[in-house]
């Protein structure tokens, strides 16, 4: 078997690649999904419509009179209702294509000494959140893996077209407003709420012995993670291409869709949708909420972006115009502070926020 050193200087021809360093925490770099990532993606085949790409989260497949919409993720910096969540992040990503989620395949890895009503807890959030979304289980695998002290869930998620239409993150156009549904950081603060409604009582200004209604507030927040909506939303009036925003947050979000559709972008932080608690959050704990896992939110690009936002408002579902497609690869965010480059998603700031509040 040839070595990864090897094989990577043979597909990136005279590049080298340093394998011996560690990898960093969070999504793997940009660079590395294009210099080793996307170069063992197998047999090629016609009938893929959409390969794995910078930006792509689902794959799209042409399999028959409507095309096939696939997705697969994990659910990893959360300790409560994985199960729930695991659906609901996996759908997003087909609903950002605007396509209707059919079905999805949980994959669950329990670690030694897992009792049964962990797995029966589990399998009631799937469960409650395919009962929400109107999909179905397709299959699945479930096991006790040694070597874990936590479970390990993977959802993949199928959904299908309708009149063969896909929204890609590769169609944004020079011009194009950026709008962003919910609001920034909405999955992080909720985890963060709920797994640390004590530390946060402490730490937040008012909220002492508040640890009840901290609770309350992140479950608040958790329902809203679906975007399956703002999809349709964003499909049905126009939108040129959408991304759901994940771990790396707002900023992230828009630095991949810019990347997957070659275009660079204004983005102004001021104007980003970010709730009083997740700015307090943030404000405690040192981090930036536009740099917070945000599942629940959804990127859309659009000619007329305050038109796209008056029909998520008449929808129920808070949007903002955020800055603006511009030609070329110039990729800022201006804030308060003066501007600053509009860079790769590096490490969720969830996982530095649990760090810092561990510590307390």
């Amino acid at each position: 078997m040839r070595s990864l050193q090897k094989t990577a200087g043979k597909d990136k021809g005279d590049a080298k690649v340093d394998t011996s360093r560690r990898l960093s925490t969070g999504k793997i770099e940009t660079a590395l999904l294009r210099d080793i990532v996307f170069h063992r993606t197998g047999a090629p085949r016609a009938e893929m419509i959409v390969p794995p790409s910078i930006g792509e989260d689902s794959t799209v497949l042409d399999l028959g009179p409507e095309l096939v919409v696939a997705s697969i993720d994990p659910i990893t910096g959360a300790s409560r209702k994985q199960g729930w969540l695991g659906v609901k992040v996996a759908l997003n990503d087909v609903a950002a294509k605007g396509a209707e989620p059919v079905a999805v395949l949980v994959t669950i890895l329990l670690p030694e000494g897992a009792r049964l009503e962990d797995l029966e807890e589990l399998l009631d959030e799937i469960h409650q959140a395919c009962l929400e979304e109107n999909v179905t289980v397709a299959g699945g695998h479930t096991e006790v893996t040694p070597g874990l002290d936590h479970p390990i869930l993977a959802v993949a998620a199928i959904g299908k077209t309708k009149g063969r239409a896909v929204l890609r993150s590769s169609g944004a156009r020079p011009g194009d407003d950026i709008v962003v549904t919910k609001w920034a950081g909405l999955e992080g603060t909720a985890v963060l709420l709920m797994d640390f409604p004590d530390k946060l009582a402490r730490l937040l200004p008012g909220r002492t012995n508040d640890e009840k209604a901290l609770v309350v507030e992140g479950e608040r927040l958790f329902s809203m993670v679906s975007v399956t909506r703002d999809g349709m939303v964003a499909a049905g009036n126009g939108a040129t291409a959408s991304h759901d925003v994940t771990e790396g947050g707002v900023l992230g979000a828009i630095y991949e869709l810019c990347e997957a559709s070659g275009t660079g972008a204004i983005v102004d932080a001021r104007a980003v949708p970010v709730l009083p608690i997740t700015t307090q959050i943030a404000s405690v704990a040192g981090i930036d909420p536009l740099k917070l896992t945000s599942s629940g939110c959804l990127i859309a690009t659009h000619p007329d972006g305050d038109s796209l936002v008056t029909t998520y408002r008449q929808n129920g579902i808070n949007a903002a115009v955020v800055g603006k497609i511009i030609a070329g690869t110039r990729r800022v965010v201006l804030r308060e502070s003066g501007e600053e480059a509009l860079n790769p998603p590096g490490t969720d700031h969830l996982w530095l926020a649990r760090a810092f509040l561990s510590e307390k």
